[in-house]
C-alpha cells in the first residue's frame, strides 16, 4: 500500500477552500515579478509617449514658424507692387499706359521710369478684365498710387496689395466674418475694424481670427 508523504501528504489533507487559497497565492507570488515588469514597461511607454507628444508640439510650432518667416519674406518681396481691378482690357494695349492713366486719375503723377513691369494676370477670356499685377520701380511711387486709391470710389477701378495666397485667404476668411467694408491691407498686414474698438486690429493667422471671433462677435453683418 502507497502512503502520501511531504507536500502531497498535506495537499491532500486540505479541504477545498484551503487549496484554492493555496493556489491563489502561488499564482499570486508567480505574477508578482511579472506585474512589476509590467508597470515598469507601461511606466516607460507612457514617458514616450509624452516625449513624443512634446517633440511633436515643437515641430508643429517650428513648422508654423518657417512658414510664417516664409510667407513674411514673400510679402516684403511684393511690397513695391499692387494689383488694379476694373481696368478694360484691349488687345493691343500697353498695361504701363494704362497704368499711368489710372494714376492720372487720382492726381498722381507716374512716369514709365516708375514702373518696373506690368501684366495682367489670371486667365483671359472672362466675363471681367482681368486684374494689372504693376511692379514699381520705388515704394514711394507705390504707396502715391495706393494712398490715393479713395479718390477712385465713384469709379469701378479698385486698386489693392499684392497679398500672398496665405494672406488673400485670411482676408477673405475675415471679410466673410466681418464684412468687406470694415476689413482692409495696409503694408501686407491685414487690419478689422469691429464693435467699438476704437483702433482696427490686426489678424496675423486663423488663430487670430477665431481668438477674435469669440471676443468681438461679428453683429448686424
Amino acid at each position: 500500500m502507497t502512503t502520501r508523504t511531504g507536500k502531497s501528504a498535506k495537499v491532500g489533507d486540505m479541504n477545498r477552500g484551503e487549496l484554492e487559497t493555496l493556489i491563489a497565492e502561488a499564482v499570486a507570488a508567480a505574477i508578482l515579478p511579472l506585474s512589476s515588469r509590467i508597470d515598469k514597461l507601461c511606466s516607460e511607454v507612457e514617458k514616450l509617449k509624452e516625449e513624443l507628444t512634446e517633440k511633436d508640439t515643437k515641430i508643429k510650432l517650428l513648422e508654423s514658424s518657417v512658414h510664417n518667416k516664409c510667407d513674411e519674406l514673400e510679402q516684403y518681396g511684393r511690397r513695391n507692387n499692387i494689383r488694379i481691378f476694373g481696368v478694360p482690357e484691349a488687345n493691343s494695349e500697353n498695361t504701363d499706359d494704362l497704368v499711368i492713366d489710372v494714376a492720372r486719375k487720382i492726381n498722381v503723377t507716374l512716369e514709365k521710369w516708375n514702373i518696373d513691369r506690368s501684366h495682367r494676370v489670371g486667365k483671359a477670356g472672362g466675363d471681367r478684365p482681368r486684374p494689372i499685377l504693376v511692379k514699381f520701380t520705388s515704394y514711394g511711387a507705390r504707396r502715391a498710387v495706393f494712398q490715393a486709391k479713395k479718390q477712385l470710389k465713384s469709379t469701378r477701378i479698385t486698386i489693392r496689395e499684392d497679398l500672398t495666397q496665405a494672406r488673400l485667404s485670411l482676408m477673405r476668411k475675415t471679410m466673410d466674418s466681418y464684412s468687406e467694408k470694415n476689413v482692409w491691407s495696409s503694408d501686407g498686414a491685414i487690419m478689422v475694424k469691429v464693435g467699438a474698438v476704437v483702433r482696427p486690429l490686426r489678424v496675423r493667422t486663423e488663430e487670430d481670427l477665431a481668438s477674435l471671433l469669440v471676443r468681438h462677435p461679428p453683429v448686424g453683418v
